[in-house]
């Protein structure tokens, strides 16, 4: 079984582990961000659409948000909920995002990051879909030991999906010339934010 597969097989079940406590965060974590009506918005492993109300509630009906995961199962659980027009569904996989270079003014990558086989080279594409002083987020309702402790207990295809050490991560985010603005790493959750400069 791939990853892809894995993610298929969890799709029809995937909302029912999403507790209130979760979406609570999640919520907290949009609204902190302060975006605007009219932002494009990248969800990276959108799944099952779990970002997506709290986006739209930012957005009102300006701007765009492209929800993007490599599991048709997923796609078609979010796709099944009837977001508005503002929300566009794209089948593919990080390191190949069909969107045209700086369209973007946010990418989300909520509960995804440590499934990226080459995390240099997503990051290296997430940086170029943003639009100058556009921001990538990376986020998770728990902290980095707390996440990493989970999929090594799952096991399996998901054992290795880490988050790295802050260190490491900053050379990464560093070298695709994206900057690190906000960084935490509690119990209650994990959030980076990093901002694309054109200088």
């Amino acid at each position: 079984m791939n990853l892809q597969q894995y993610f298929d097989q969890l799709a029809p079940t995937w909302d029912e582990e999403v507790s209130s406590e979760r979406l609570k965060c999640l919520g907290n974590i949009v609204k902190e961000l302060g975006i605007k009506p009219g932002y494009y918005v990248l969800d990276i492993g959108s799944g099952t659409g779990v970002l997506l109300p709290f986006l739209i509630a930012e957005l009102g009906s300006e701007g765009k948000i492209v929800a993007l995961d490599f599991s048709a199962e997923m796609l078609g659980q979010a796709q099944a909920k009837n977001f508005p027009p503002i929300v566009e569904f794209a089948r593919a996989d990080v390191l190949a995002i069909p969107l045209a270079d700086n369209s973007m003014d946010l990418a989300i990558c909520n509960s995804v990051f440590p499934h990226f086989n080459d995390k240099a080279g997503a990051l290296k594409e997430i940086a170029r879909v943003l639009r100058n002083n556009g921001r990538m987020v990376i986020c998770h309702t728990m902290s980095r030991k707390m996440l990493n402790q989970l999929h090594q207990s799952v096991g399996g295809i998901v054992a290795n999906d880490l988050l790295p050490h802050k260190f490491q991560l900053r050379r990464l985010i560093k070298q695709v010339g994206l900057k690190i603005t906000h960084f935490e790493d509690s119990p209650a959750r994990y959030l980076v934010i990093a901002e694309k400069n054109s200088c």
